[in-house]
């Protein structure tokens, strides 16, 4: 385990190699071969977690109940559709990192700007991976630990009372009935239900980290436009003094890195888009499903809800974050372009400099299902529409 949460000079000018070595330990990466382990948590997860779900209104199970056991299926289904999607584009996912990989390694042994921008990037990436797996490791703490830390004392209390006197009603971890076990009531059977559903939920929270290893491939993208940008500024301050020759190598070198970075982008976008529409699809109701709980329940069933709430709001607001800077960092490269007077340059030069200014122009972004580009603004009506179906639920119920 140390030797795989190691991080070496070498994972400078690499794509989230830790991250990658702990995804290949449970088949989520590299040797399709362990990929049976997935699959078997995977099915063992729908028994014992999605199947017992109440999704009908009855005496035991009020409407509110079933707003919540709907709100944690779709949670769920985000998951689940997730790992589906990245098996399918389980190849332009590798090319993806193999191409980022190559094109980082050009600037391996050098010591120049550029190399330092990696570095920089590289280790704040590796940071905020750690820190997104603490927030998750909290995550798991607060959905599974926190029930059963108030239920247990709470019943041995009850317990003392005369049996007219007891109102013991668990607080569950997830809405569920566990084939037919008295899950609210008895003290045996909560116990097995929470012994079988931990592991299950650490599993959906390690899919979630997986998850995160999008946006930070979408960072590593914006990181190639961030180096076109800044060879560009290096070819401005060289002046009109440099040799022809030198500028058009380094003009050659700048073009090429501009279409390695578009290409990275498009295929980023043909692995995300199916994914990014169902989780803003999925976004959007489970926001409005989670405000209508909380605002009919006082109780500290809400933790549990504001955990999923917390989880698929902070992704979100990676993805849009991460999208946004992407889009804006290819259209800051014309701006750049313009700045080293390429007007006053030989054609030859001033060649290089209209395919950069093009396909500059050209709106790198990814996008949810190709209907509408993931950013701030979009993330921002996706808040605002889930708020106005949940006053519409609300004034409905």
């Amino acid at each position: 385990m140390a030797k795989i949460l190691t991080r070496t000079s070498a994972d400078n000018f690499r794509v989230m190699p830790y991250n990658l070595r702990v995804f290949a330990v449970v088949g989520l990466w590299g040797n399709r071969r362990k990929q049976y382990r997935l699959y078997a948590v995977l099915l063992l997860a729908l028994v014992v977690i999605v199947f017992p779900k109440p999704v009908r209104i009855s005496d035991r199970h009020p409407f509110e109940s079933i707003v919540r056991s709907v709100a944690e299926l779709i949670f769920a289904a985000l998951c689940y559709l997730t790992i589906i999607i990245l098996a399918i584009k389980s190849e332009p996912f590798r090319q993806v990192i193999v191409k980022l990989e190559q094109t980082l390694a050009l600037f391996r042994d050098k010591n120049d700007q550029c190399s330092q921008l990696i570095v920089e990037v590289n280790t704040s990436i590796h940071r905020f991976s750690l820190r997104y797996a603490k927030l998750h490791l909290l995550y798991v703490l607060l959905f599974n630990v926190a029930p059963p830390v108030y239920n247990y004392p709470h019943y041995f209390l009850q317990s003392k009372l005369p049996p007219a006197n007891r109102t013991v009603e668990f607080m569950l971890p997830l809405m569920q009935d566990l084939y037919g076990l008295n899950v609210r009531h008895n003290i045996a059977h909560y116990t097995i239900s929470w012994l079988s559903i931990t592991p299950f939920c650490a599993f959906f929270t390690l899919i979630l980290w997986y998850k995160g290893s999008l946006f930070m491939l979408i960072r590593y993208n914006t990181l190639l436009y961030q180096l076109v940008n800044l060879l560009l500024q290096q070819f401005a301050d060289e002046g009109p003094g440099a040799k022809l020759r030198q500028k058009h190598h380094r003009l050659q070198r700048i073009v090429e890195l501009h279409y390695r970075a578009i290409e990275c982008t498009k295929l980023l976008d043909s692995i995300l888009s199916l994914i990014l529409l169902i989780q803003f699809v999925g976004c959007l109701l489970l926001l409005c499903l989670i405000l209508f709980y909380v605002s009919r329940n006082h109780n500290l069933n809400v933790i549990n809800l504001g955990v999923l709430f917390s989880s698929i709001f902070i992704e979100m607001m990676c993805f849009s974050y991460l999208g946004n800077q992407l889009t804006e960092e290819n259209a800051s490269i014309s701006n750049f372009a313009f700045n080293c007077h390429w007007y006053e340059e030989p054609i030859v030069i001033r060649k290089y400099f209209l395919r950069i200014i093009l396909q500059s122009h050209r709106k790198a972004t990814i996008t949810a299902g190709k209907f509408y580009n993931v950013n701030i603004v979009t993330f921002a009506q996706l808040i605002k529409t889930s708020y106005t179906y949940y006053m519409i639920m609300k004034e409905m119920f």
